[in-house]
């Protein structure tokens, strides 16, 4: 599978610079913002939600909120790397720093991200297992996961956006998913807007507060945001296009981590409103399905288990690719197209 190295030639030209808002110029950006926002419904972040309101209820659905605002800046910061520079963060550290220092972030960073695609890679097989009845056992759905991740990622050899709107598919799949889990739980809309409006955090909630910002902002994911924006080719390599880039860019990640929002706050809320109070045994993502069945019915494991596979293949595929972006920049290895 290949990376974003082509040409400018070959990318898709932004044309020229305007100075109003054209929708039609900000589709070209869309796309990126996509990709980078997997971070935050990937199957751990799941878990950590339905923990969250399993135990909490909707205390700290503000925390929620606020350290996505705290990722969309830092996001930014790396949007911004690589469109003024032209360069990744993997390719500044490997310029500015010693082979010693260079080499042990290089490990670091990979070691981050397979740390973090285990419990990707275990969610979609948790999900295969459910929508299966149990015929797929888990260490099948773990191989099965993983191949049909690397055979999606083929899909940038017929170009970065096709990549990108695949990507696209799969949040709208978790989307629709968790919006039907959130209508069927009968949420009190009354008591998530106090949730967001009023900051607090019962003490026997801080670890899930903890565990929920943890989830949220992943380092890793800014090697692969300052990647992605140069997929972009700009017409012209001045100030006021750059400028311009950013402002589409910021748009589009703002609205991609609000996508993101929507997708904690369905899953927090529709287990605080089946859990929330209950004497439950050690929740997660092994047994949430049993739960959900059992609160709601049969049907909504399947519609958990189908959002679940969503977010789950889906971060398991930018895993691998930001792993890919991690080697080239840190050691200027390339992955040979297939």
């Amino acid at each position: 599978m290949g990376l974003v190295t082509q040409t400018s030639a070959e990318l898709p030209l932004l044309g020229a610079y305007e100075v109003s808002f054209s929708l039609n110029r900000f589709v070209k950006f869309i796309g990126p913002g996509l990709l980078m926002s997997i971070a935050y419904v990937d199957p751990g972040n799941l878990e950590s939600d339905l923990q969250v309101g399993a135990n909490a209820g909707y205390s700290l659905l503000w925390v929620l909120l606020w350290c996505t605002v705290l990722g969309y800046v830092i996001q930014m910061q790396a949007a911004k790397l690589g469109v003024v520079t032209r360069r990744h963060l993997a390719e500044h550290c490997r310029q500015q720093f010693s082979p010693v220092l260079r080499y042990f972030l290089w490990v670091m960073a990979e070691i981050a991200i397979i740390c973090s695609d285990i419990q990707e890679v275990i969610g979609s097989a948790i999900a295969l297992l459910l929508l299966s009845r149990g015929a797929i056992p888990l260490w099948a759905g773990v191989l099965l996961s993983v191949s049909i991740s690397f055979l999606l990622l083929l899909v940038e050899r017929w170009g970065v956006t096709k990549l990108e709107a695949l990507f696209g598919v799969l949040i709208s799949v978790m989307v629709c998913s968790f919006a039907v889990m959130f209508y069927e739980a009968h949420v009190p809309l009354g008591a998530v807007a106090e949730g967001f409006l009023k900051p607090s955090i019962p003490r026997p909630a801080i670890g899930q507060a903890v565990a929920l910002v943890g989830s949220l902002i992943m380092p890793h994911n800014i090697y692969l945001h300052s990647a992605l924006v140069q997929t972009r080719a700009l017409r012209h390599d001045d100030e006021a296009h750059k400028k311009e880039a950013l402002v589409y860019y910021g748009l589009e990640s703002a609205l991609s981590l609000l996508v993101s929002v929507f997708i904690n706050m369905f899953v927090t809320c529709v287990f605080a409103a089946g859990f929330y109070g209950k004497a439950l045994q050690d929740i997660g993502l092994e047994n949430a399905g049993q739960y959900l069945g059992e609160a709601y019915g049969p049907a909504m494991v399947y519609v958990w288990a189908l959002g679940l596979l969503a977010a789950g293949q889906s971060s398991t595929m930018t895993g691998a690719y930001t792993g890919q972006f991690v080697m080239t920049g840190y050691l200027q290895l390339k992955v040979r197209d297939l």
